[in-house]
């Protein structure tokens, strides 16, 4: 049983980092780059990260708001269409292709999930629909977050039955089994991911990633302390928490990345419940070679390009 645990974590972490860096591609280079080219805009630079997300930096010689939120939505656009037709037009009952729908679902999800979270707090490639919708947003938030659930909903009901049924063991054991791979996969990217980033410290990535309500905040504090500053008062570490605590509360924003998360959670939840049983199927050797593969392949294109456009 742990033996198949372990090869059903070691296919979902491959699958994971294939889709994760295939998109970063198609996200950044192709739809980004592409819009930007596409309106007039010369892309000067451009930041792809080993594990994590990345960015692209352009000039636009005579900017228009149309052009600007063609470029900043032209990834999740491409994602979204990309991930549709994986899952519309991918059919079958094997694992192989359920894996497949499974990958189309999950790039649908990751689009949706970056506008509606970006464009409600104001980050990422949401910021421009942030500052130019206004208040409108926020449907515009929620009608995403209900794509995200019912994607996540569907993909756990067509896939996690042929993941369960992978596993040895009783109905109990293959659940759980399932969560364990699941985390582990899970667990290994998501520690990819933020040692990079912590290793790399890249300041443009973490400015483009922080919300509006942090922007505000950390602008208000700093005007603050120019304020006492001029006034000859010294200003001490206690006055200085005192003073963004006031200003954190005086911003306080609606957790919706947290509501959004929890609902997620719950239609995944629901989808495994609808799932239906399928019949066992074992991770083959071929399947899980070539899923490791891909991975592989896709890690070193995005490395390369990195070192190549650096």
């Amino acid at each position: 049983m742990h033996k198949e645990v372990l090869r059903l974590a070691a296919l979902l972490a491959g699958i994971a980092l294939a889709t994760s860096r295939i998109g970063l591609i198609v996200h950044e280079l192709v739809a980004h780059g592409g819009m930007a080219l596409a309106v007039g805009a010369e892309v000067i630079d451009v930041q792809l990260f080993w594990f994590a997300g990345g960015w692209i930096r352009y000039q636009y010689p005579d900017p228009s708001l149309a052009g600007v939120l063609a470029i900043a939505m032209a990834g999740i656009a491409l994602e979204l269409v990309v991930g549709a037709a994986l899952w519309l037009l991918v059919r079958g009952r094997t694992l192989g292709r359920r894996l497949v729908r499974g990958m189309g679902a999950t790039l649908v999800i990751h689009a949706t999930w970056y506008l509606a979270t970006g464009a409600f707090h104001g980050f990422g490639d949401g910021l421009v629909l942030y500052r130019s919708l206004g208040d409108a947003r926020i449907p515009v938030a929620i009608g995403a977050g209900l794509v995200t659930c019912a994607a996540a909903y569907f993909a756990a009901k067509s896939v996690l039955g042929a993941l369960a049924a992978t596993l040895p063991g009783s109905t109990r054991a293959r659940v759980i089994g399932v969560v364990v791979a699941a985390l582990l996969a899970g667990g290994l990217h998501a520690g990819l991911t933020a040692g990079e980033l912590a290793l790399r410290s890249d300041p443009t990535y973490s400015a483009a990633m922080q919300p509006q309500r942090d922007r505000n905040i950390a602008l208000e504090l700093a005007r603050w302390q120019r304020d006492q500053a001029a006034r000859g008062v010294a200003i001490d570490d206690g006055a200085r928490r005192v003073e963004r605590a006031r200003l954190a509360a005086k911003h306080k924003t609606f957790p919706f990345v947290w509501l959004l998360a929890v609902a997620t959670a719950a239609s995944v939840i629901a989808g495994a419940v609808r799932t239906r049983k399928v019949e066992d199927e074992r991770i083959t050797n071929r399947l899980l070679a070539l899923t490791l593969g891909i991975a592989a392949v896709s890690i070193c294109a995005v490395i390369v390009l990195d070192l190549l456009l650096m």
